[in-house]
Formats: C-alpha cells, sequence, structure tokens
C-alpha cells in the first residue's frame, strides 16, 4: 500500500516537472537588444570667386574641380557646387591655360563654405606688353614691306580705331589704320611715303583686368622725313590702346588718340 502511494507521488511530481518544462519551451525568455547606431551622411555647398592675384579680378573660363565634378567660371568669376558631402579631406583644383595651376585641400562640416581662390598669372602682362610695343617700334622704323604682315599680326582681326576727331584725323593722315583690313594698305602707303620713321612710346602706363585683357595709355612722339625731299614731320599723341590676349599673344583690339599736335 505504501509503495503505491510512493509511485503516485512520485509519478504526480514527474508531470508537475514536465509541465513546467513545457510552458517554459513555448513562452521563451525574451533578451532585449541594443538599438543600431544610424549613420547619417550630410550634405552642403562650396562656392566661391576665381579672381587675378594682381588685379582681384575675376576670371572667365577657369576651370574648377571638386569631387569628381567640374565647373567653368562665367565672366563673373563665380562656380559652386552643391550636394557635397561632409569630409576632412576634400581637394579644390582650379586650371586655366593662363594661369599657374592651383589646388587647395580642406575639410568640409558646415551647410555651406566660401573658398575663393587668386590665380597667379604664368607670364608677367606688364613686361609682355613693353616688350610688344618695343617690337611694334622696331618693325615701323623699319620701313621694311616685307614686314608689313607681321605689323598685321599685332592688330586683332576684330580691331577698330576710335571714332572721334582727333583719331580720325590720324586715320586720315595715314598714322593709324581705321580697322583690321585697312591695316595693310594703311602700313603699305606709310612706308612708301617716308624714308624715315621714329616711332617712340613712352610713359606707358598699364591697367591689367587679367592675364586676357588690359588697357595701355601712353605718349607718342613720332619724327618722320617724307619724300625726296626728307620733309620733317613731327606728330606727338597721348594715345589709348585696347588689347586681348588670342591664344598665346596679346593683339590690339582699339587704338585712340586722346590728344594730337602735329608739326609739319
Amino acid at each position: 500500500m505504501m509503495t503505491l502511494k510512493k509511485n503516485a507521488w512520485l509519478y504526480f511530481v514527474m508531470c508537475l516537472v514536465c509541465l513546467f518544462a513545457c510552458q517554459e519551451a513555448e513562452d521563451p525568455i525574451e533578451v532585449e537588444q541594443e538599438p543600431e547606431e544610424t549613420v547619417v551622411i550630410e550634405y552642403g555647398t562650396v562656392s566661391g570667386t576665381v579672381t587675378d592675384a594682381g588685379s582681384g579680378q575675376p576670371i572667365l573660363g577657369a576651370t574648377v574641380t571638386l569631387y569628381g565634378l567640374s565647373f567653368t567660371t562665367g565672366v563673373d568669376g563665380t562656380f559652386a557646387f552643391h550636394g557635397i558631402p561632409y569630409d576632412n579631406a576634400h581637394v579644390l583644383t582650379v586650371a586655366d591655360v593662363d594661369y599657374k595651376p592651383y589646388s587647395q585641400p580642406f575639410a568640409f562640416n558646415q551647410p555651406r563654405l566660401t573658398v575663393d581662390v587668386a590665380l597667379t598669372p604664368l607670364r608677367d602682362p606688364e613686361a609682355e606688353i613693353r616688350e610688344f610695343f618695343d617690337h611694334f617700334s622696331d618693325l615701323l622704323e623699319s620701313l621694311d614691306m616685307d614686314n608689313i604682315e607681321a605689323i598685321q599680326s599685332l592688330f586683332s582681326e576684330t580691331y577698330v580705331a576710335a571714332d572721334d576727331p582727333a583719331t580720325l584725323f590720324g586715320v586720315a593722315s595715314g598714322i593709324i589704320p581705321e580697322n583690321y583690313e585697312d591695316v595693310v594698305p594703311a602700313m603699305t602707303q606709310l612706308f612708301a611715303e617716308y624714308v624715315l620713321l621714329e616711332f617712340i612710346f613712352k610713359d606707358i602706363e598699364i591697367d591689367v583686368t587679367n592675364a586676357r585683357k588690359m588697357a595701355v595709355t601712353l605718349r607718342l612722339d613720332i619724327d618722320a622725313e617724307k619724300g625726296e625731299q626728307r620733309d620733317l614731320r613731327e606728330l606727338k599723341a597721348h594715345c589709348k590702346f585696347e588689347f586681348r590676349r588670342e591664344g598665346s599673344d596679346w593683339k590690339i583690339v582699339y587704338w585712340q588718340l586722346l590728344e594730337l599736335d602735329i608739326r609739319l
């Protein structure tokens, strides 16, 4: 009798153990996991202006590169890159055929960043123009018909003389050409009529806009002897020139006589 009760008690205990074991299997203990960290990528705008280091004037046509993107500056020299990701190792580069290459590393961690760039010309524009006038004077004083094409090459095909009274008198006198097409006939007539020419460009004042554009004011003294009689001519003028670089060469695009004094 005691054995039966003991076996029944053991059976009851085993049933309870199985019951609790099944409940634990059906209701596992949930382990709370930490939330994954979200990575946020921020973007902003990088902009600026490309200028000439000497004059501070904007540069047209410079190529600005950043983050694999390129931008060509307009007449105001500005550029802008949008959607640039924040980074501590960006590099901005600027290239232009008439200026030294430019490269600037920078960190970017704000919505808007201004990066202004000043480019240094490859060559000294003022020194180039002084050499230009020395060469121009040598060609004119040579009175060599074979040099007339070389003289024409110093003028832009868009060249025009001013239309004020002093300049028009200079054109009528054959001293300066009216336009590009007039350079060869004007120089041919000048060389045919004179047996001596001295062109002295002095008191040169140069206003450089950038490596491709400038204006020049100067004093021009011309001493000449005309014809077999070697009649003396003396001209003194205050001149204004405008220049533009075409390719690698400076060209005259405008010529004005601000003042003119002729002595026969």
